[in-house]
Parts: structure tokens; sequence; C-alpha cells
């Protein structure tokens, strides 16, 4: 089964604050963090163990999780020993300029565990991990799996025929090609093969998983908000609560 987990953060985050304010992470939609409610969607798919690779604003990351308070509420520890129940939490500086790519191996060395989750520490979503796990154990744990949505479009469609026509008015059509919405599974084999440092996780990385053939897709149909700005946070909290 999947047990560990790696939660992307430790960007500037310059879209949503200024660098001396909080991360995104943890600003809060009704009355939960994002951050503690990537977790708790963790702990509800048996994610045991999940670590995080800091960078900037990190002193915020710690004041968090170090809060006593908030490892009674999430069921958390931040101790090395492993504490039967509750999930374990590893933080560690990843540095300032490291890439999504270099973040994710620098953080493998702390796995217990061959075969791993990665999101992305600002996207909310109720993907059921053990469905994806499914698909990822199906495939022999030989292919790295990626998290799709088909999304519809914010604009109204027009369909013009040869001669500049309009035949007809679309709003807001369902698109054809999904995107993704950051949930994926690795195993450490493939990739540390697959990384080098000068590559980009969107780009180069999984673009020679695909060369390769070994990237599969599994279809999210439920919600799904990328928190970039403080606007994605009002419409996300509009929706949630």
């Amino acid at each position: 089964m999947l047990r560990s987990a790696i939660v992307l953060v430790g960007g500037k985050g310059s879209r949503f604050s200024n660098i001396k304010s909080p991360p995104k992470h943890l600003a809060k939609i009704g009355g939960e963090t994002i951050i503690s409610r990537i977790i708790n969607l963790l702990a509800k798919n048996n994610i045991e163990e999940i670590i995080f690779p800091l960078g900037y604003k990190k002193k915020f990351y710690y004041k968090f999780f170090k809060s006593k308070k908030n490892q009674k509420k999430y069921n958390f520890t931040t101790q090395k020993k492993k504490i039967p129940n509750k999930i374990n939490i590893k933080l560690f500086d990843a540095g300032l300029k490291s890439t999504k790519l270099i973040r994710i191996f620098k953080s493998i060395k702390y796995l217990e565990n061959e075969d791993f989750l990665v999101t992305y520490g600002d996207g909310l979503a109720d993907i059921n991990i053990l469905k994806l796990n499914q698909i990822y154990i199906k495939n022999n744990k030989q292919k790295a799996l990626i998290s799709t949505l088909k999304k519809r479009s914010q604009y109204g469609h027009i369909v013009i025929d040869k001669n500049k026509n309009v035949k007809k008015f679309v709003e807001k059509p369902l698109l054809f090609d999904p995107i993704n919405i950051g949930y994926f599974i690795f195993n450490k084999k493939i990739f540390r093969y697959f990384f080098n440092k000068k590559y980009e996780l969107e780009k180069e990385f999984l673009y020679n998983l695909i060369k390769k053939k070994l990237l599969k897709s599994f279809e999210h149909k439920g919600y799904f908000y990328s928190i970039d700005d403080k606007k994605d946070l009002l419409i996300a909290e509009k929706k949630l609560i």
C-alpha cells in the first residue's frame, strides 16, 4: 500500500503575498489552513509519512508544525521516532532556489517506502488516492501515475465553418484535453533513473516518461481548486464552505 507522500512547498508565492508574509499554504478556508486540508486528505487515504521540502518562509512552516495544538488537532508528530497511529511529518531545508524536481529528489532519502505520492501544496481536491494507487498496482508499480481532470473552459466558444460563418455558440464547453491537477505516484528507482538536476518536473522529466511510455493517467471527477492568488482563495472558499 502507498504510505508516503511529498508535499511541495517553499516557493516565494509572490502572487499571493510578499516575502515577509505567511505563505499561501497556511491561508485559511473555513477556519482550516490549505496545508491542514491536504494533510487530512492524505490521512484519509492511509498516508502515514509526509515530507515537506522547505525553502522560502520556512519559519512559518516550523511554527505551524511544531505547535502542540496543531499536532494534537491533526494527529501528526514531528519526532524522529515513529509513533503508531500518528502521521509522521518530516521537515527539511531544500534550499531557496531548488526546483520542484530537485525538491522531490532531495526528499527521497527521508522516505521509508519505495513508492511515494507527490502533490503540490496549493491544490485542493477530493481525489481518491486509494483508487489512484490501485491503477499503480495494476501496472506492477512499473509506471508513474499522474492525476487529471476534465475541465470546462472559462470562455464561450464559437464554432466557425470554412467560410467564416458562425455555426453555433457553445457556452463554456468541456475541454477535450484534461489538465494536470498535481497528484503523482512514483517509485524511487524510476524517479532516480530519469532525474536530471537541469530538468523541470512538468517539462523534460514528465516528457521523458511519456516518451518511454511510463506515464499512466488517472481521471479525477471531483472538485479541484488551485490557489495561486487571493482571488483563487476566495473562489475556493465560496465553493468549499
